[in-house]
C-alpha cells in the first residue's frame, strides 16, 4: 500500500509540472539590439517592431530590448559591440565594409539599380555568399535586409547634367567606394563627419552633400543648399544583424522567430517608409528647386571604379554577381 501510495504521488506531482510549465520555465533570453539613427527615423521604428515580433514569436522565450537613438555608440561602435559580444545585434549597413572592404558592394554607388535589384540579390545565391561571408568575415550574421531611399544630390549651384558637378566639393561618407566614384564623376569629393556638413554647406566649405530625401529633411540641408538633384546613384539597403555565436546558442524555435520577425519587419519598415517619403517628396520639393537626373551618362563615368577593389579578396566574384543579376531590372 505504502508503495502504491508513493507511485500515485509521483505520478500526480509529474502531472502538475506538465500542466503548469509557465512554474518551471527558464527565464527568457535577453538580447539587445542598437540603432544609431533617432527614434523616429524609419530604421529605429523597424527595430522596435523586430524587437516587439521576436518576443511574440518565441512565445516570449525571447526578451528583446532596443537601444535606439546612438545610446551605446555610432554605427561602428555598434559594430564593434557586435564582434566582441557586449551588444548582441543592431540594424547596419556600408559601415560593415571597415570590417571586410569587400562589403563595400553593399554600399557601392550605381551598383543596385533599384530595390527590386537589392531584393532579388539578398534573397537568393548572391544574398547567401554575402551572408557567409560575413558570419567567416566578421562572426555577424545578417538576419534580413530593410530597405533605404536612394541617395540624392543637394548642391548651392543647379545640377542639370555631369558637367555641372565638375570641380564641385561634394561632402561624402568616408568610405572609399564613394571618394573614388565622385573622383570619377569629376567632383572634388570631402570626407566630413556627418554632424559637420551643415555647418560645412552654411559656411561654403562644400557646395554640395549627398543623402537620402529624408535625411536632407530632417537635417534641413535644404536651409543651406538651394538645388536638389535626383541622381539616384546610390540604392541603399540596411540590415538586421546579430552576432553569430549568440545565435547558435538559440533553439531552432527561437531561431525562427528571429528571421521570421526581421522578415516581417522589413515588410513594415516598406509601408512605413512609403508613408513617410510621399510627406517628406512634398514638403522638401517645396522648398527647393529640383531636376531629374539622366543618370546613365553618370553610370558610365563610373563604371570602373569598382577596379580599384579587386585587391581585395572576394569582391570582384561579389560585385560582378550583383551586376549580372541586375541585368534583368
Amino acid at each position: 500500500m505504502k508503495r502504491f501510495y508513493l507511485l500515485s504521488l509521483m505520478f500526480t506531482l509529474a502531472v502538475a509540472m506538465f500542466a503548469v510549465p509557465c512554474a518551471w520555465a527558464a527565464d527568457p533570453v535577453k538580447l539587445v539590439f542598437a540603432s544609431a539613427y533617432a527614434p523616429v527615423d524609419h530604421q529605429s521604428q523597424t527595430l522596435v517592431k523586430f524587437g516587439e515580433l521576436a518576443e511574440k514569436y518565441s512565445n516570449g522565450t525571447l526578451k528583446v530590448s532596443v537601444a535606439v537613438g546612438g545610446v551605446l555608440g555610432g554605427e561602428r561602435d555598434v559594430a564593434e559591440g557586435i564582434q566582441v559580444g557586449t551588444v548582441n545585434g543592431a540594424i547596419l549597413g556600408g559601415i560593415l565594409q571597415n570590417f571586410d572592404p569587400a562589403m563595400s558592394i553593399l554600399e557601392f554607388p550605381f551598383l543596385f539599380k533599384n530595390d527590386a535589384h537589392v531584393r532579388a540579390v539578398m534573397e537568393g545565391p548572391v544574398g547567401e555568399k554575402i551572408r557567409a561571408r560575413l558570419i567567416s568575415k566578421t562572426g555577424i550574421r545578417i538576419l534580413y535586409h530593410v530597405m533605404r531611399t536612394p541617395r540624392e544630390l543637394t548642391t548651392k549651384k543647379p545640377v542639370k547634367s555631369l558637367a555641372d558637378v565638375k570641380g564641385m566639393k561634394i561632402r561624402v561618407p568616408e568610405m572609399q567606394a564613394h571618394l573614388e566614384t565622385w573622383r570619377a564623376l569629376g567632383a572634388r569629393p570631402t570626407p566630413l563627419a556627418f554632424t559637420e556638413v551643415y555647418t560645412a554647406l552654411q559656411l561654403g566649405t562644400v557646395d554640395g552633400q549627398e543623402n537620402p530625401l529624408g535625411v536632407i529633411y530632417a537635417n534641413k540641408f535644404y536651409e543651406v543648399t538651394e538645388y536638389l538633384a535626383i541622381t539616384d546613384h546610390l540604392v541603399g539597403f540596411m540590415m538586421i544583424v546579430m552576432n553569430d555565436a549568440t545565435y547558435k546558442k538559440l533553439t531552432p524555435a527561437q531561431q525562427k522567430a528571429l528571421t521570421q520577425a526581421a522578415t516581417e519587419a522589413s515588410r513594415f519598415n516598406d509601408q512605413l517608409l512609403k508613408k513617410i517619403n510621399a510627406d517628406i517628396e512634398k514638403q522638401l520639393f517645396a522648398k527647393m528647386k529640383v531636376t531629374k537626373i539622366n543618370n546613365g551618362p553618370w553610370r558610365d563615368a563610373a563604371k570602373d571604379v569598382y577596379k580599384s577593389f579587386l585587391k581585395y579578396d572576394g569582391f570582384e566574384d561579389l560585385y560582378l554577381s550583383i551586376r549580372k543579376v541586375g541585368e534583368k531590372y
